[in-house]
């Protein structure tokens, strides 16, 4: 009798901590809410060793095992962080030295040394079961053969209806025909029609440039400018950010939809940005955590290079392209699947409009607005705790600021929120009504606990031998 009051006393507290929060979710869905982890095949998980033909660990240019089947295999792996696309290298069948993929022989069949057209199917699928989309690397970059564009057009069009696959990534796109680019993408979608187009600029600095591309039916483009202002500006901290903000407006002045630009910190083609921390002295990690923190609550989807989770090291091209270790310690992991489940809970952080409230001293703040929907994002790229006061005309004293990463609540003081930041750290505020006083927290850490303790007191009482 006694346990059954007990747990009767309890439920309260239960029901309280079980119940998440939760933003409500508006609109549909579109290529600008996708988290893409882009990985190279060759570097990432080997499922298969009878097809582990050359490999040579000793080699940076050799292949290294990694093949379809490993990443089957991990495919669990990739969506417990959050990510809702896979960005491959090639898989087509390349020459001896082509374990990135850019060496392609014969647009039309599986490289050996990754697997079959079957496994590759079988790969779509099982992500497809998975909510995850598949983008594929055409590996127009190196390519052994000339460059036969009725040949691109062909395969581009045979792969989807072959395999299902959702997307293409388009290297060097800024030295490709104009034309060319404008009947692929009008190929591709005539065979799926929300298939996407992301395109990779050799070096172009210029975000009117890289607008220019997506007027050509490319649905998107990695964004250069912002990549490398944000690797610089976060890989460090107590630097100011006043270039990644001018990098930012100027997006927005130039792309008609600035949250389907592809945003990255480090990539297959540039050094990794836990080598830039490291350099400096910095332990990698809360670096990571920051960048990311801006990648992706700033307009765009961000794309995640393999091995950021663990903060994999490395130089320039092949030192950038370790072998994956799944034998670490989840800290990164468990940050980027936070990350993850706040962008996809949080419409306005998607498909939201963006407004800078604050840039100084290594902090910024900014808001993310959408339909009714409202988000404040501070971080603090800095050795030590910031503050910034937002005015009753940025958000309104009838709301409170409900902490999403770090669980913190900002409620009003003399009509003011006063946002304090510690260092290295990242926040996402849900502005929402405010709740006054939790009379359930109250009841859970004051009333029940009075209960119990009376409870237990009466019931030693009545089973205390009489005197």
């Amino acid at each position: 009798m006694q346990r059954k009051v007990i747990l009767l006393l309890l439920i309260p507290l239960l029901l309280f901590s079980a119940a998440p929060i939760q933003a409500e979710e508006i609109g549909e869905n579109g290529w600008q809410d996708e988290m893409i982890y882009s990985l190279m095949i060759d570097r990432f998980s080997n499922g298969d060793q009878t097809n582990d033909f050359d490999v040579d660990f000793s080699d940076p240019l050799a292949y290294h095992g990694g093949d379809i089947q490993g990443i089957i295999d991990r495919l669990d792996f990739i969506t417990d962080m959050g990510f809702t696309t896979i960005l491959l290298t090639p898989i087509f069948k390349n020459g001896p030295d082509g374990y990135d993929g850019y060496s392609v022989e014969d647009y039309f069949e599986v490289d050996e040394h990754f697997g079959t057209i079957e496994l590759f199917k079988k790969l779509v699928s099982k992500a497809h079961d998975k909510n995850l989309k598949i983008i594929l690397d055409l590996g127009l970059r190196n390519s052994t053969n000339s460059f036969n564009e009725a040949e691109i057009l062909k395969a581009a069009k045979w792969w989807i209806t072959e395999t299902d696959v959702d997307g293409y990534k388009l290297d060097s796109i800024d030295l490709l025909p104009k034309d060319f680019l404008t009947t692929l993408s009008k190929t591709v979608k005539a065979e799926k029609k929300d298939f996407f187009l992301l395109g990779q600029p050799t070096d172009l600095d210029n975000p009117q440039d890289l607008a220019e591309i997506t007027k050509l039916g490319i649905d998107s483009v990695l964004n250069i400018p912002v990549y490398k202002e944000v690797a610089s500006s976060f890989s460090v901290p107590d630097r100011q950010l006043e270039q990644v903000e001018e990098i930012l407006n100027h997006s927005h002045e130039v792309y008609e939809n600035p949250n389907l630009l592809a945003n990255f910190i480090d990539n297959q083609d540039t050094v990794r940005f836990t080598y830039l921390s490291a350099e400096e002295n910095e332990h990698p990690v809360p670096r990571i955590k920051v960048a990311l923190s801006y990648l992706y609550t700033m307009p765009g989807i961000p794309v995640v290079y393999y091995g950021t989770e663990i903060a994999l090291n490395g130089k320039e091209t092949p030192d950038n392209r370790g072998m994956m270790d799944f034998r670490t310690e989840k800290d990164l992991i468990e940050y980027i699947g936070l990350l993850g489940k706040v962008r996809q809970s949080i419409p306005a952080l998607t498909k939201g409009d963006f407004e800078l409230i604050s840039n100084q001293d290594g902090m910024i703040v900014f808001k993310r607005d959408y339909e009714e929907q409202s988000i404040i994002v501070a971080i603090n790229n800095t050795t030590k705790s910031q503050k910034v006061t937002l005015s009753n005309d940025i958000v309104d004293t009838s709301k409170e600021l409900r902490g999403l990463l770090t669980e913190d609540l900002i409620r009003p003081n003399d009509g003011k929120f006063d946002v304090i930041v510690d260092r290295d750290i990242a926040e996402v505020y849900l502005v929402q009504n405010d709740t006054g006083i939790n009379y359930w927290l109250l009841i859970t850490v004051i009333i029940i606990p009075i209960l119990m303790l009376t409870f237990l007191y009466i019931n030693k009482r009545k089973h205390s031998p009489k005197v």
